[in-house]
């Protein structure tokens, strides 16, 4: 399975943040997504998700050489800023969630679901108004660690948690990762050394996959600076920048080749797997 980005764009009002990049998430791998503050992470994250339209572009999902559109079950959600039925308490709230996505519900405990983040026992009967962010955090990642979705979106995911939690997050999380693709959206530099398999820069609207032969750990922090503050390989008069609203020809697929710097920089090809399935994601693709 893997999860395909192609052509993807997205503008607000005259500012690009998503200048008809790629990329190829694999099934297995857990990736963090690196960028400068207003980079566009969430932003990615909501195209791919449904929760933001986008104007050209496809986000799908390759299983057994078949593509196919993303649904609502395939995709789970944790974001920085948590929206949350305030009115319940916790227990509640986890209650009817786990009624509505299990199939066979009454085989769970409830409270084993709070003992995965270690949500103390007299909160869970608290109303979720009165929670911490974190608190509110922990129950946002149960709601997907219920969902169970292929593939699991995580917008800052242990910012803010104590580090007893954060250390069984990431362990869980690395025992997870075997059956989904998990993107995460960081600024922690160790969290992303310490839980992934690829890094990828967005910069300049473009994902770059860093490839596996980067500087000793000690450089690692200046190497992604630097590269940070770099353009990306063949953004500068390429065409690639349009004005919305704007006719641009067909793109046939994403070819992949090696940049300086150990990036992977994107440019037009054939090279990328031709969908079998008509599915594009344009404009949106939660049903």
């Amino acid at each position: 399975m893997q999860l395909c980005i192609r052509n993807l764009y997205k503008h607000f009002d005259k500012k690009i943040v998503l200048n008809h990049t790629g990329f190829v998430f694999q099934e297995g791998s857990i990736y963090s997504v690196l960028g400068r503050n207003g980079a566009g992470k969430t932003t990615l994250f909501g195209c791919i998700s449904g929760d933001l339209f986008f104007e050209d572009g496809e986000v799908f999902l390759e299983e057994n050489g078949v593509s196919r559109p993303l649904t609502f079950e395939d995709v789970g959600v944790v974001s920085a800023s948590p929206v949350l039925p305030d009115f319940l308490t916790g227990y509640e709230f986890i209650h009817f969630f786990v009624k509505l996505n299990r199939e066979n519900p009454q085989a769970e405990s409830i409270d084993s679901f709070f003992d995965l983040v270690r949500l103390d026992e007299e909160d869970r009967h608290k109303l979720i108004k009165n929670y911490s962010y974190g608190m509110k955090n922990k129950l946002q990642l149960l709601c997907c660690l219920i969902r169970d979705p292929k593939v699991i979106l995580l917008d800052e995911p242990l910012s803010s948690f104590d580090i007893i939690v954060s250390h069984d997050i990431k362990e869980m999380l690395l025992g997870m990762k075997e059956n989904h693709i998990i993107i995460m959206a960081t600024h922690i530099m160790q969290l992303a050394q310490d839980m992934s398999d690829e890094i990828v820069l967005l910069r300049e609207g473009l994902l770059e996959g860093v490839k596996e032969s980067v500087p000793g750990d000690a450089d690692f922090e200046d190497y992604i600076i630097r590269a940070l503050q770099e353009k990306p390989q063949g953004t500068a008069g390429s065409g690639r920048e349009k004005e919305p609203g704007s006719v641009r020809g067909k793109v046939s697929g994403d070819a992949w080749n090696k940049g300086s710097e150990g990036m992977r920089t994107q440019n037009t090809g054939t090279d990328f797997p031709e969908k079998q399935e008509k599915g594009s994601l344009k404009g949106g693709h939660r049903k």
